[in-house]
């Protein structure tokens, strides 16, 4: 049935396919995150932009997401690395892996397509998908922006056994703004307010404002070397470091 596309009415049943999470965690999960069903069923649009932070504007991008998630213990499997050895690679500053989704313990995924990508590519290159703007933040900006004390944030973040969920892309740390407002406002110890991305309403089936700016800015290209290293053709190369051969 997968991939789906991005207006598929999805079921539990479908979403424990398409994430790999349990039919039991599955609702929950996605309430962490402030997605709600449509009657009973969950638009994947809504899944899409508010858990991965990406919206698709294309049928090749629309595909990729639709491939599903895959669980980190199953690509190092494919990459011939314990999951150890390639969570500490997905960590390190500047690497060219896919992104890290880090939802929790147990909880790490990444984009199968994009891990697909890059084992069928000579030169480990995937597409890269353009993140809609203030889904995600460094811890730096969570305070100015969630506006709470600087305090709350560190505290939140000093707990390196129950972090907020996050997306690692090239060894940087994003938390999903979300999850970390639902945190504050679980705990009832300090009014949040989170304004939502781009400083305005998204509606559901709304045209991503960050694919329109991504136009305009150039691309990494898989060479990454020259004048013209960050134009080309959406296609992420990988270093030596990750090259698989010496994985």
């Amino acid at each position: 049935m997968l991939p789906f596309s991005k207006f598929h009415p999805a079921s539990l049943l479908d979403l424990h396919k398409w994430s790999t999470l349990s039919r039991n965690e599955i609702g929950p999960f996605l309430q962490q995150f402030g997605i709600r069903p449509l009657g009973r069923k969950f638009p994947m649009l809504r899944v899409y932009e508010q858990l991965l932070g990406v919206s698709p504007t294309t049928s090749i991008e629309e595909d990729m997401l639709g491939e599903g998630l895959v669980r980190v213990t199953k690509v190092s499997e494919w990459f011939g690395i314990s999951s150890d050895v390639l969570l500490d690679q997905l960590r390190a500053p500047n690497n060219e892996y896919p992104p890290l989704y880090a939802f929790g313990p147990k909880r790490h995924l990444m984009l199968r397509a994009q891990v697909m990508q890059m084992l069928a590519s000579p030169r480990n290159a995937f597409q890269i998908l353009t993140p809609i703007p203030e889904h995600t933040l460094p811890g730096s900006r969570l305070a100015r922006h969630l506006e709470v004390t600087q305090s709350r944030i560190d505290t939140l973040l000093d707990n390196k056994d129950d972090l907020p969920a996050r997306i690692i892309s090239e060894g940087r740390v994003r938390y999903i703004v979300s999850d970390v407002a639902r945190r504050f406002t679980l705990s009832g110890s300090e009014n949040v307010t989170h304004r939502p991305a781009g400083g305005a309403p998204r509606g559901l089936f709304a045209a991503t404002a960050a694919h329109a700016a991504a136009q305009a800015q150039t691309l990494r290209s898989c060479t990454g070397s020259g004048a013209d290293a960050r134009r080309g053709d959406c296609l992420h190369g990988a270093s030596a470091e990750a090259k698989l051969s010496k994985t």
